[in-house]
């Protein structure tokens, strides 16, 4: 082992997160309202897909203390659906391209946003066409690991509707009817987090991954899953800090849209004025990455610009050419 390798320091979650704030310091400021704007509206892009919006849950409330069979719920919604099956059905289309198209919007602007706060520059055409061929890979393996975290979920709802129809008739009762809807819901709520880590595996590990070692997304799983294995602590560590950070950083932006009555909810407005927390957020995982030998700043970074042929601006050559002595009528022999 060498010198400079023995006094290495170890990976940690903490100080990768330290390095991303002074990275984002470094390149945020002074500030630049052009490139905010740009980085505003790539990370915008990128949170599309990301997640699925919460519906609400409307409660028909009858007599005091009763709610409407969930039976004959279940019987007049089928029946609304065989009646209207060519609407429904292209309702449901619309939703899966639309879906579609997000998660291949959302590709394509992950690796825009990691180019672009990996090497400190504001742009969005060139990394959109120059990874483009590792964000098709990362879309597939998205679709995949999407694709079946939604089947499990679908599972799991429908398991649990039909253990409710069940039981209502069978009669249970209140009581026994919530204790065996308990095991199904926390059953439900392990593959939502399931889904929200691999999810966050993908975006933190697997697409830097792609861009460090030129390689597809199956290619960079594998090496995620090879570097898990070496170091599980620290990156089982580095998801509980960044859940916890997530839930503060949460209450302070949630607090400042107030303060700023409500303008901060705006998507772009957002985006751009908390740029700085959603600039250093992307740079944490990168500069744990580097820490493990995986420096992505490095592959992304622009060329050095070309030395000048001369050691010193006087010696270049500005005078005029003697050309005198160079025949142009014969031709070259040989």
């Amino acid at each position: 082992m060498t010198a400079s390798a023995s006094n290495r320091k170890a990976p940690s979650a903490i100080d990768a997160l330290g390095e991303a704030i002074s990275h984002m310091r470094e390149k945020l400021f002074p500030f630049n309202f052009v490139g905010w704007i740009t980085l505003g509206f790539v990370s915008l892009l990128e949170s599309c897909g990301s997640g699925s919006g919460g519906g609400g849950l409307q409660n028909r409330m009858g007599r005091p203390g009763s709610i409407e069979d969930p039976t004959r719920l279940a019987e007049s919604a089928f029946a609304w659906i065989a009646a209207h099956m060519i609407i429904f059905v292209s309702a449901l289309m619309a939703v899966m391209i639309l879906s579609l198209l997000f998660m291949w919007l959302r590709s394509r602007t992950i690796f825009v946003y990691i180019d672009d706060v990996a090497s400190g520059r504001f742009d969005l055409v060139r990394p959109w066409g120059e990874h483009g061929a590792h964000a098709d890979s990362f879309f597939i393996l998205s679709l995949i690991v999407q694709g079946a975290s939604f089947i499990l979920l679908v599972l799991i709802i429908g398991l649990g509707g039909f253990f409710v129809l069940w039981a209502r008739a069978s009669e249970w009762g209140a009581g026994a009817l919530l204790m065996g809807v308990l095991p199904i819901a926390f059953v439900f709520v392990l593959a939502i987090l399931a889904a929200a880590v691999l999810n966050m595996v993908l975006r933190d590990f697997v697409a830097p991954l792609q861009i460090s070692r030129n390689v597809g997304a199956r290619e960079a799983g594998s090496v995620f899953l090879s570097m898990f294995s070496q170091s599980p602590g620290l990156l089982i560590g580095y998801a509980l800090l960044k859940l916890a950070v997530s839930i503060a950083v949460g209450i302070m932006v949630a607090i400042a849209c107030v303060l700023t009555c409500c303008i901060g909810v705006l998507p772009l407005i957002h985006q751009t004025l908390f740029q700085p927390i959603y600039y250093a957020e992307r740079a944490w995982s990168l500069k744990l990455l580097a820490q493990m030998g995986e420096d992505v700043f490095s592959k992304v970074m622009p060329p050095p610009p070309s030395p000048p042929p001369y050691d010193h601006p006087s010696e270049a050559l500005t005078g005029p050419i003697d050309l005198s002595a160079i025949d142009f009528e014969t031709p070259p022999q040989g």
